[in-house]
């Protein structure tokens, strides 16, 4: 069994690995920290060996999270303006979330994200679970909110190694329920 698994921080960290370990699978973790949900969905649907996984876990993250390509790399963009790579442009983006940005335009992008990415992983009949860490989200679409698992954080806000372990174990119960449907 193969696994694929992309989200931001959350996914960056060890719920795939403790997920592939019970489900003897081999892992492609390509999450990274800071991760937008549109740059979950870019570096998804980019690649070209998605065919060859069993189950695609996708964490999505909060929907006030962007990014854009400065003609060298991605910039990811969220509300706290904390990259440095923004420069000059910090005034842009400071103005895009006080003037322009709204939460009708985030839940948006978020239902765009989730329909693109279930309908990319639909089309090549792959499972997919598709979680989310936003705390406020109103969409019904995500299979669970990370949230709703009572796991330990660290001082960081993130799960500890046990609520690493805790994540895993839930996906795991609702592969579980998918495969048992199919």
């Amino acid at each position: 069994m193969k696994i694929f698994s992309n989200g931001s921080s959350f996914a960056s960290g060890k719920y795939p690995e403790y997920l592939a370990k019970m489900l003897n699978a081999d892992l492609t973790n390509i999450a990274m920290p800071g991760y937008s949900n549109r740059s979950v969905w870019r570096t998804t649907t980019m690649r070209k060996d998605e065919t060859k996984y069993d189950l695609a876990i996708i964490q999505l993250t909060s929907k006030s999270r962007t990014e854009y390509f400065d003609g060298k790399h991605w910039v990811e963009i969220s509300v706290q303006l904390s990259h440095e790579r923004l420069g000059e442009k910090r005034k842009l983006w400071k103005h895009w979330y006080e003037n322009m940005y709204t939460d009708q335009y985030g839940d948006c992008e978020e239902n765009f994200a989730i329909e693109g990415l279930r309908g990319h992983f639909a089309v090549r009949k792959i499972p997919c679970i598709i979680v989310t860490t936003d705390k406020y989200t109103k969409s019904n679409k995500f299979d669970m909110n990370l949230f709703d698992i009572d796991f330990p954080m660290d001082k960081t806000n993130h799960p500890t190694d046990f609520g690493h372990r805790m994540i895993a174990k839930t996906l795991y119960n609702h592969y579980e329920t998918i495969i048992s449907r199919v």
